[in-house]
C-alpha cells in the first residue's frame, strides 16, 4: 500500500498527500496550469509512479516542468519518471545533488545483517526500492526569487535557505491561497536538517506565515494552514533558546532533550530528532557555520539513545 492520495487544494493546486509516517515518506503537488507542474517527486520510483497516475486522474498530459524545492532523494529521486520535463531547482539543490547515491542507500537497505549504528536506517529503508534510479538534477537553476506565469497561474519560487538545507524553494500561488514548502515544514512530525542554521529555518517559516495562505503542504505530515507554520516555527524557537542555555552551562546534549518539556510536541512523530536538533544549536554557539561539515555519526548516536529513552519512558507509563 503506497498511502498515497490525491486531494485538490484549489482551482489549480492538487496535493499527493502521504499518509504513511517515517523517513522517505514525503508529499508532492501538482499545478495544473501552463502544461502541468508537479512540485517535488518522491522517494523510488514505485511511490513516484503512483503519485504520476494519480495526478493523470485530473491532468491526463504528462507534466511540462518539475520544481525540487530542495536536494533530499524523497523529494529528487523519481526525476527520471519526467523525462520530458523542465527540472527546476536552486542552485545549492543541483550543487548537492549527487551527494548521497541511491545504490549507496540502496546497499544498507539490503543488508543481510546491518552493524549496530546503521541498524535504525536499515528497518526504516526497508519499504523503499532504490534499484534502478538514475539521478536527475534541475537543468534549470535558479539563485533568487523567481516567478513564473502558467497561462495566467502566477507562481512564486521563493528561495528561503539555508534552513532544512541549502537550496530550499518554497512555492506560492498567491491568488490560490497556496504554499508548497518540501521540508521547510514537518507538520505534526519533528523536522531535521543537516546544512542550513536554526536562524534561517525560524526567519523562512517566519516568511511564509506573513504570506497568510489557506493551504500549506509540508514536506512531511498532513496538509495544514498556516497554524501548522506557526507551530513549527515556535518548536524551533523554544529549542534554540533552551539549547542556547544549556550549551552555556556546558550541559551534555542528552541532559538537555531531558529538560525541554515538548508538551503536546511530544506526539509528533519520531519526536527524538530533537536530539539532532540541540546538536545544531550547540554547533552554532559554538560558532560552527551552516555549511560546516556535521559528525552525523554522532549525532545519531545521540538520537538513537533519545529514542530508546523515550520508548522506555512510554513503556513505563503505559
Amino acid at each position: 500500500m503506497s498511502g498515497l492520495t490525491r486531494r485538490q487544494l484549489s482551482d489549480h493546486v492538487h496535493a499527493c498527500e502521504q499518509s504513511r509516517r517515517g523517513l522517505g515518506f514525503s508529499n508532492s503537488a501538482l499545478i495544473t496550469a501552463g502544461g502541468g507542474m508537479v512540485v517535488d517527486t518522491l522517494y523510488d520510483l514505485a511511490l513516484t509512479r503512483e503519485m504520476a497516475r494519480l495526478y493523470a486522474e485530473v491532468s491526463p498530459e504528462a507534466p511540462t516542468r518539475v520544481v525540487n524545492t530542495h536536494h533530499n532523494g524523497d523529494h529528487t529521486w523519481g526525476n527520471q519518471l519526467f523525462p520530458d520535463a523542465e527540472i527546476i531547482g536552486h542552485r545549492g539543490c543541483v550543487e548537492r545533488f549527487s551527494e548521497v547515491q541511491p545504490a549507496s542507500v540502496e546497499a544498507i537497505r539490503t543488508m543481510a545483517e546491518p552493524p549496530e549504528h546503521l541498524r535504525d536506517l536499515h528497518e526504516e529503508l526497508a519499504p523503499f526500492d532504490f534499484s534502478g534510479i538514475e539521478l536527475t538534477p534541475p537543468g534549470h537553476v535558479i539563485d533568487h526569487d523567481t516567478t513564473l506565469d502558467l497561462d495566467g497561474v502566477r507562481v512564486d519560487l521563493l528561495v528561503v535557505g539555508p534552513a532544512h538545507t541549502e537550496g530550499d524553494v518554497v512555492v506560492h500561488l498567491p491568488d490560490e491561497g497556496v504554499v508548497l514548502m518540501g521540508d521547510v515544514l514537518f507538520h505534526r512530525c519533528t523536522p531535521i536538517g543537516w546544512e542550513g542554521s536554526t536562524e534561517a529555518w525560524i526567519g523562512a517559516l517566519a516568511r511564509v506565515e506573513a504570506l497568510a495562505p489557506e493551504h500549506v503542504v509540508p514536506g512531511h505530515g498532513p496538509v495544514c494552514g498556516v497554524d501548522g507554520v506557526a507551530e513549527a516555527r515556535r518548536y524551533f524557537e523554544d529549542v534554540r533558546d533552551h539549547a542556547q542555555t544549556c550549551w552555556a552551562a556546558g550541559t551534555s546534549v542528552l541532559d538537555c532533550c531531558a529538560g525541554i518539556d515538548l508538551g503536546p510536541r511530544s506526539t509528533w512523530d519520531e519526536p527524538w530528532r530533537l536530539a539532532a536538533n540541540v546538536h545544531r544549536v550547540y554547533r552554532e554557539c559554538a560558532g560552527a557555520g551552516w555549511s560546516d561539515p556535521v559528525d552525523v555519526t554522532a549525532v545519531m548516536r545521540d538520537v538513537s539513545e533519545l529514542k530508546r529513552r523515550m520508548l522506555a519512558a512510554r513503556e513505563s507509563r503505559d
